[in-house]
């Protein structure tokens, strides 16, 4: 585990004197410590915090320099989350140092010299112990949140967790074509990769539109928009999605539909341990997944309502009427668009 900390370990010196400051490099270098950013002076040390993430700072004082204290104001303001340890001789520069803390909240620890005990490479294996599991755990965190949609972290810090959402949206689909006759094609490990290529572009072009990635559903995916100017928004999206697919070897349909639907988490909510999963859920989520059925390579299919209201003309939309859809008891007013880069003033 200590060498494990060691090795992980972020540290940044910061200390004017070059003798002081090779001392305290070699007894870090001979415990180990070889990931140490070195600073001579203030003026160096904010192009220093740009590139470097310290998880310990540690501020060698010298008392005839007392305005470098600033440094750690410094240190604070570009990287709050790192700890930082002040070496101070005793006598009334300990004292100024501890008071300009106290009054600050810039020093985290402030240890008396000299350092010929241990006590100063302990404080510093103690703190940085805390804060590699806090860099590991706020990694884990991220990599965790980047599985479930932004919805289901709110969901998530809800008080009842049976708890739904019932609001207007429009819901996004996509589907790839021919992706099962290409799967036996070509190896799995390369369609693996041109269809994360696929879904991560998708992903991303959502993003851009102020949509939500909600789930992927194998060979597409499905996300929503909410808020004002959602119709506008999406319709925009679809149509960006569909000039990509004429793009790629991957090309797939766009469907779009809007209307009220249900959002919250799904499964077994009253036993510790069983799976849930973050769903967008609804009549208007099966019209958009209906509706992608439909579409062909490269086009997007929408409900009349979308348009009437984002007023896209240009593609040309077309126009299907009532049409009858598969789980729909009364024909639903559709409309089509099959944009190309010309249409929609791209250029290669």
């Amino acid at each position: 585990m200590e060498d494990r900390l060691v090795k992980n370990s972020k540290l940044m010196l910061i200390d004017s004197d070059g003798y002081t400051r090779s001392l305290l490099m070699e007894g870090l270098a001979v415990r180990g410590y070889v990931n140490v950013k070195l600073v001579n002076s203030a003026l160096e040390l904010p192009s220093a915090l740009e590139s470097a993430q310290p998880d310990v700072v540690i501020f060698n004082y010298h008392s005839d320099k007392p305005d470098s204290l600033s440094a750690c104001t410094t240190v604070k303001l570009m990287r709050p989350q790192a700890a930082i340890v002040a070496i101070v001789s005793p006598g009334p520069a300990l004292k100024a140092v501890r008071t300009w803390s106290l009054q600050t909240r810039g020093i985290d620890v402030v240890i008396e010299k000299p350092l010929s005990d241990e006590r100063f490479f302990i404080t510093l294996q103690d703190l940085l112990q805390v804060k590699v599991s806090m860099r590991e755990l706020q990694s884990k965190s991220q990599q965790l949140s980047n599985l479930v949609p932004e919805g289901a972290l709110s969901a998530i810090e809800s008080s009842d967790n049976a708890e739904s959402e019932l609001f207007e949206a429009v819901v996004l689909f996509t589907d790839m074509r021919g992706s099962s006759q290409l799967i036996r094609k070509m190896p799995p490990r390369s369609f693996f990769n041109l269809l994360n290529q696929s879904l991560s572009a998708q992903s991303i072009q959502i993003r851009q539109h102020q949509g939500s990635v909600i789930k992927y559903t194998g060979d597409g995916l499905m996300a929503i928009f909410r808020g004002t100017g959602k119709s506008y928004l999406a319709l925009q999206c679809a149509l960006d999605l569909a000039i990509t697919s004429n793009t790629q070897e991957l090309s797939f349909g766009v469907g779009v539909a809007k209307g009220m639907v249900l959002a919250g988490l799904i499964g077994d909510f009253k036993h510790a341990g069983q799976r849930r999963q973050y769903d967008v859920i609804g009549a208007t989520a099966h019209l958009a997944a209906r509706l992608c059925e439909m579409a062909d390579p490269g086009e997007v299919i929408a409900t009349g309502n979308i348009n009437a209201v984002a007023k896209v003309t240009n593609p040309t939309p077309r126009a299907f009427g009532k049409v009858s859809i598969r789980g729909f008891n009364h024909g639903t007013e559709c409309v089509a668009f099959k944009p190309s880069n010309e249409s929609m003033g791209v250029h290669e």
